[in-house]
């Protein structure tokens, strides 16, 4: 058994900077942290989880998938596992469990929460709660069965990712006068509230977000929309069918298909209306090419594609065959700039959309993340398609370059 100056030791070598102490000094049994990015609240949570090992048998640590664990503990454990005597914890990876003086830490990841049910804590931590508290079966078929059961202490953190579960636990934790919620607490920091990172590296990101991303990750406001990518997307669904009309002006998007990916083709006209779209997959190029071309020839459509790898003879393809197009490249930066514009159109309704519901559902499900160094990217959901999306947000950016009379459009 170790003896009890090892003890002290390492608890001495765990520290907290102001906010993340109120939260773990609080006599509450359940705290909702809801919290901007670069907090510090996973690195808090091992801390603690290392403290509460000296004194709690039995810890869970929830998390997004159960990939991302191993980097965790080596980012997050090994700093302070690495100063204390080998023959004092152990780290199985396999098992993804860690035992540290005699008490024990499980690691498991949201995306197979049957792992999880059937066993109970004295300590349970969830972490990017945004995320994981969207399937609320989580929640629901393993957690709340073992606050039941075993009354453990419960951590539930994280960035918020639109009005879900999280949410709803967040608000549940502000009830003062509801005798089930007593026990709980509440708290809510901005990433202003992390004293070791510079607050003007804070104010640069901050202001290279769009302003729905910055609300969510810089001061952590629930948004109404689970995305935060694209709000508001039913208000502009009205736009009907139409074959082209004299005097209007027209201009397209091109999304093409990549392996299992669809080829995706939509139209707008110069009022901002969404007037055509065609989904397709598994033919052939020839025969996408004369779709393609009898469509754009009759409405007379500029036309701005994707030309990205498989894109480019497909583009010189279309050029020959005498249509007005230009080419798109995408880059991280050139996919920001595109999908920040059809954000921003949509959210000033610049523009109405057809009534198409794979369309609409790409828009919903499309999301965003933001690395550690804060770098956003934006993607459709593991497993899903965001072809819709980036045809309408090729045809958007060919529609506000030809308003602006900038039309060849800038080519990254």
């Amino acid at each position: 058994m170790p003896n009890p100056e090892t003890k002290v030791k390492a608890r001495l070598r765990v520290s907290y900077h102001p906010a993340q102490a109120e939260i773990f000094d609080h006599p509450a049994r359940v705290k909702v942290i809801v919290k901007g990015r670069r907090f510090g609240l996973t690195q808090g949570y091992a801390n603690y989880c290392l403290e509460r090992m000296l004194t709690t048998p039995t810890t869970l640590w929830v998390d997004t998938i159960n990939t991302n664990i191993d980097r965790y503990v080596e980012r997050y454990f090994y700093p302070v596992l690495s100063r204390i005597p080998s023959q004092y914890w152990t780290w199985r990876q396999q098992k993804k469990e860690l035992e540290f003086f005699g008490s024990r830490l499980d690691f498991r990841g949201a995306d197979q929460p049957e792992r999880i049910e059937g066993f109970g804590y004295n300590l349970i931590v969830l972490n990017e709660a945004g995320i994981i508290l969207k399937d609320e079966y989580l929640w629901e078929n393993a957690i709340r069965p073992m606050s039941l059961d075993f009354n453990p202490d419960i951590l539930i953190g994280g960035t918020p990712k639109g009005k879900n579960l999280f949410w709803r636990l967040a608000t549940k934790a502000q009830d003062r006068q509801d005798p089930l919620y007593r026990d709980w607490q509440h708290f809510h920091y901005t990433s202003y509230d992390n004293p070791f990172i510079d607050k003007a590296d804070i104010d640069a990101l901050a202001a290279d977000l769009p302003e729905a991303v910055r609300k969510q990750e810089i001061y952590a406001e629930f948004l109404d929309d689970a995305t935060g990518v694209f709000r508001y997307v039913d208000r502009i669904i009205g736009s009907q069918p139409s074959p082209p009309i004299p005097g209007r002006a027209y201009c397209a998007g091109l999304d093409l298909a990549k392996h299992v990916d669809f080829t995706v083709l939509t139209i707008f006209d110069d009022a901002g209306n969404q007037v055509y779209w065609n989904r397709f997959n598994k033919l052939d190029w020839p025969y996408q090419k004369r779709l393609i071309t009898d469509v754009i020839r009759q409405y007379k459509a500029r036309l701005l594609m994707d030309s990205t790898g498989i894109g480019d003879p497909i583009f010189d393809d279309l050029r020959a065959a005498g249509l007005d197009c230009d080419g798109y490249k995408f880059t991280h930066d050139s996919k920001k700039k595109l999908v920040e514009s059809l954000m921003l159109a949509i959210e000033q309704q610049q523009i109405k959309l057809l009534n198409e519901p794979i369309q609409t559902n790409e828009l919903k499900v499309f999301e965003y993340t933001l690395s550690p160094s804060g770098v956003i990217s934006y993607s459709a959901p593991e497993g899903m398609h965001d072809d819709a999306v980036m045809a309408l947000a090729l045809a958007n950016w060919a529609r506000q370059s030809i308003t602006a009379g900038t039309w060849q459009v800038t080519v990254f």
